[in-house]
């Protein structure tokens, strides 16, 4: 009889400290306010906000040619660089820079178009110069009001504000180029473009 009454004694003494257990952690989540007459509480208010996603579509690589055959030493050399937002806002298209990188059978040395006399550039210096620049073309429909009509060439490029694009709106820059025209053979050239996008 003893046994039994002590089993029970220990199974009332578990429950008592289980109940007193919930009890407490339930009461140290709440805050009890008390007071004789008015009592007040003030109760912080704590929001979570995600970062919204900038995400614009853009061309993995973006190839050029140049004809000297044509005798044209200034033109567009890229008909389209499209650029899609798909934010759900508004962004800002920022060139940071545009600059000759290795990688190519040759490696240009970007110049301004002034700098040279393009039309009569021997062999050595045709290899050697480009006046790489990057614009809006005229008559574009999709960029916001307000957008960047400048050329800017990669020789002083650095971060321009081409401009802006809603929601799905698509975006178009060209590539233009002074050279020369007495190329000895076919060559290739690498230049390196970075794009910056960002919430306006």
């Amino acid at each position: 009889m003893k046994l039994k009454l002590r089993k029970v004694f220990m199974m009332i003494v578990v429950v008592a400290l289980i109940v007193a257990a919930t009890t407490a952690t339930a009461l140290a989540d709440d805050t009890i306010t008390t007071g004789e007459g008015d009592a007040s509480a003030t109760v912080p208010v704590e929001g979570t906000i995600s970062a919204l996603t900038v995400s614009v579509t853009h061309p993995a690589t973006i190839a050029y040619s140049i004809d000297p055959n044509t005798g044209d030493t200034y033109g567009i050399i890229d008909p389209e660089i499209t650029l899609v937002n798909n934010t759900l806002v508004p962004v800002r298209v920022t060139v940071e820079s545009m600059f000759a990188t290795p990688g190519g059978t040759l490696q240009f040395a970007d110049v301004l178009p002034s700098d040279r006399d393009w039309a009569n550039l021997n062999v050595a210096d045709s290899k050697e110069f480009i006046a790489l620049g990057l614009k809006i073309p005229p008559n574009v429909m999709e960029w916001n009001v307000g957008y960047n009509e400048g050329t800017y060439y990669a020789a002083d490029m650095t971060m321009v504000e081409f401009g802006t694009l809603n929601y799905g709106c698509m975006g178009v820059l060209t590539l233009v180029a002074n050279h020369g025209l007495a190329f000895d053979q076919a060559y290739t050239s690498m230049h390196s473009l970075f794009f910056m996008f960002d919430l306006v």
